[in-house]
């Protein structure tokens, strides 16, 4: 009897290990890789301003299109025709050809905690600089440059996203979102040109600022402010 509950115990055991591992690799295969920026009609299983993971497989025939932007590297491609394998950094391609182009993007920006927030407008923006201070801050302490006035909101869960100027007037912005990453441009939303912001959802905050003379970057990946 002690052997048949030992050998039970271990087939047991062998199957909730086999379990956890596979519930570790379907979590990590659902991690976003890259977004897709643009798709051509007629290429199915994803969809204009999806998250893809890597592993996943796309077919673009003889013709398709996809641009996709990687979060982690910040590489852009442009991809036409062939079998896409999403990456973790950049994908592989086969039967199609392939055009990279690094931006400058902050996938998963520093998120200010609900204290931060409150106070970093008044410590950062509201008080104008002592005259001896230096004209630049810190790398570190500067808001991440939007190219243009109309960024790319994703955020984690159905919600309600509020954006306001904080070094200057301006009436705030309210978003209610779902999952999905929205262009504010094509919304309708367009910010200041030189303006702070602070884009707040729950108790999470990110603080940027539009470019005040816009590369005309349209890259969304560039313009993806991620919650």
């Amino acid at each position: 009897m002690c052997g048949y509950l030992s050998k039970t115990a271990r087939v047991l055991a062998a199957g909730l290990l086999a379990s956890v591992a596979a519930s570790a690799a379907s979590a990590q295969s659902a991690v976003p890789a890259a977004l897709v920026e643009d798709v051509s009609a007629g290429v199915t299983g994803v969809e204009a301003f999806d998250y893809v993971s890597a592993g996943k497989q796309i077919q673009l025939g003889g013709s398709g299109k996809l641009v996709l932007g990687y979060l982690n590297s910040c590489q852009e491609e442009t991809i036409v025709g062939g079998t896409v394998t999403v990456g973790s950094e950049q994908s592989t391609v086969s039967g199609g050809s392939v055009q990279r182009k690094t931006v400058a993007c902050a996938g998963k920006p520093m998120q200010l905690t609900a204290e931060q927030s409150a106070t970093s407008g008044g410590l950062v923006f509201r008080k104008p600089p002592p005259k001896n201070a230096p004209t630049t801050a810190p790398a570190a302490d500067r808001p991440r440059v939007i190219p243009s006035a109309g960024p790319v909101i994703s955020i984690p869960k159905p919600g309600r996203v509020t954006i306001v100027r904080v070094d200057g007037k301006a009436a705030p912005i309210v978003l209610d979102l779902s999952v999905k990453p929205v262009d504010l441009g094509k919304r309708g939303v367009h910010l200041a040109p030189g303006g702070t912001y602070q884009a707040s959802y729950g108790s999470s905050a990110v603080v940027f600022q539009v470019d005040a003379q816009s590369t005309g970057e349209t890259s969304p990946l560039a313009r993806l402010i991620r919650f």
